[in-house]
């Protein structure tokens, strides 16, 4: 009997040798129409932006990006009709080339709902199953992953800890290339956070499995049965595995800001991320993915239910949904070293808006919620909740002049910034690294790979200072009050001789 909860029913897992529908086939059916579009994404739009809603989005954007924080570029469309379409700062900054909206950029996890469909297109094949253990496709798995299914990696329900926050992640895992299959073979002697399916902790490890997992199902990377039997057909072909190898037209060079200078971000090696934050892609991309996404062109109608259930953790397959501005949000953001990037979908309104950056300082998902807000006509709200282990490396004093010195203190969950003896004031987290008062000072911590802080960047009342961290002892040191020279005793005048 087919399992309800599972698209592809009984069909036979793992069937390698099946192929499935080729590039003139997929285009057919869509052409036709074959692949209808499912209730579940038919609604009326909410309502229409007001006339000026450009001029605000703009004047709204161009606030991050004077400031520095924000290189990159910005789409709000309505129905796949942009309404502001905008690029800003520089996608190379030693030759001085300026982004452009059909740059491409990294889009980090925004990655794993490609990943998704591409797990679903097969169990629509009836090549996979959702609901069996990946292990009948993968026998050399450990047998602690025995009981981990395709919808436990999808949901982050698998129990399987995240690659990237092993220690050595940044500095040595992440610079050198492998398969994927030999990345998940690094965790495979970590126990599992809980047994498989009793839990939710957001794992990259899961999505490099599913890579795998494809791999070994078709013959093919994921990134290349992606783009066969999905992208291609769509005419997304753009959209694309990220190897720095590989030659990517209009492709963004990504950076970091530390010890108060951009510098070149580190690089990602290509099986790292491979199904779980390795494509490219541009913000027009994303918004004709998002329409083919909600129009049934890409997957069956069981499976796209599936991909936007809640599974009990406000996250579905490949996306996080829940609700903003009293309306349904399907989104998912994405960072990896020299880019930020979010992609928000309001299914009820037909919009879909994508923030794009090739620096790590740009606050995306502020910058969308801001933009949302502004075409809903509420006062914006973001919900950035920051972990208060994240906060607590931040704690710290900062030099910004000969005696200037910032000081962040962890107050009830959220930190506090005094400078010098101005009073303490509370701040609001735009990103995990950027934070403002209200008064509209803008404070962004440097970070390494690791998630040590080494300097802070302020921006108050239209001016920049950096400057880097230090310890207690320098702090005090440098603000202790000099003695007065008159107090400071002289020694008798020795005779001359």
């Amino acid at each position: 009997m087919a399992d309800p909860r599972s698209p592809g029913g009984d069909a036979a897992a793992c069937d390698a040798a099946r192929p499935g529908p080729s590039r003139r086939d997929v285009a057919a059916l869509l052409a036709g129409g074959a692949l209808a579009l499912p209730s579940l994404f038919v609604s009326g739009r909410a309502r229409a932006a007001e006339p000026d809603f450009p001029d605000r989005a703009a004047a709204f954007v161009e606030t991050y990006a004077e400031s520095g924080l924000f290189s990159g570029a910005v789409i709000v469309a309505e129905g796949g009709r942009p309404l502001f379409r905008r690029a800003y700062g520089l996608a190379d900054r030693e030759w001085a080339v300026p982004n452009m909206p059909e740059t491409r950029f990294r889009i980090g996890s925004i990655t794993k709902q490609f990943t998704a469909a591409a797990i679903l297109r097969l169990v629509d094949e009836g090549r996979l199953r959702l609901d069996r253990p990946v292990s009948e496709c993968m026998p050399d798995l450990p047998d602690a992953w025995s009981g981990v299914t395709a919808r436990m990696l999808l949901n982050h329900s698998s129990g399987i800890p995240n690659l990237t926050a092993l220690p050595d992640y940044p500095s040595v895992i992440s610079r050198i290339d492998r398969t994927p299959r030999a990345v998940v073979a690094l965790l495979e002697r970590a126990a599992v956070l809980f047994p498989p399916g009793a839990g939710h902790e957001y794992s990259n490890t899961g999505y490099v499995l599913l890579a795998s997992l494809v791999e070994r199902v078709t013959g093919l990377s994921a990134a290349r049965y992606l783009g066969d039997a999905i992208l291609g057909p769509l005419g997304l072909g753009g959209i694309t595995d990220g190897d720095p190898g590989s030659i990517v037209p209009r492709r963004a060079t990504g950076y970091a800001h530390a010890r108060g200078a951009w510098r070149n971000a580190p690089p990602l090696a290509a099986g790292v991320a491979a199904g779980a934050g390795d494509l490219v892609a541009s913000v027009d991309e994303l918004v004709a993915w998002d329409r083919a996404l909600v129009s049934g062109r890409v997957m069956s109608t069981a499976s796209q239910a599936a991909m936007v259930s809640d599974y009990g953790y406000g996250y579905g397959l490949g996306l996080y949904v829940g609700t903003a501005y009293g309306r349904r949000l399907w989104s998912h953001g994405g960072a990896v070293p020299g880019f930020v990037a979010i992609k928000d979908s309001y299914p009820d309104a037909g919009l879909t808006i994508a923030v794009l950056s090739n620096t790590e300082t740009a606050p995306a998902q502020a910058m969308s919620r801001g933009l949302a807000a502004l075409y809903f006509g509420e006062p914006a709200r973001s919900d950035i909740a920051i972990a208060e282990y994240v906060l607590a490396r931040y704690v710290g004093f900062y030099r910004l002049g000969a005696r200037t010195i910032l000081a962040l203190a962890l107050s009830e969950g959220r930190l506090v910034m005094r400078l010098g003896d101005d009073p303490p004031l509370a701040l609001t987290p735009e990103s995990d690294r950027v934070f403002r008062t209200e008064v509209g000072t803008r404070l962004v911590l440097d970070v390494e790979p690791d998630g040590r802080p080494t300097g802070i960047w302020l921006r108050r009342d239209g001016r920049d200072r950096t400057g880097p961290r230090i310890d207690e002892r320098a702090s005090r040191r440098l603000t202790a009050r000099l003695v007065p020279r008159h107090a400071i005793p002289r020694r008798a005048a020795e005779p001359t001789r």
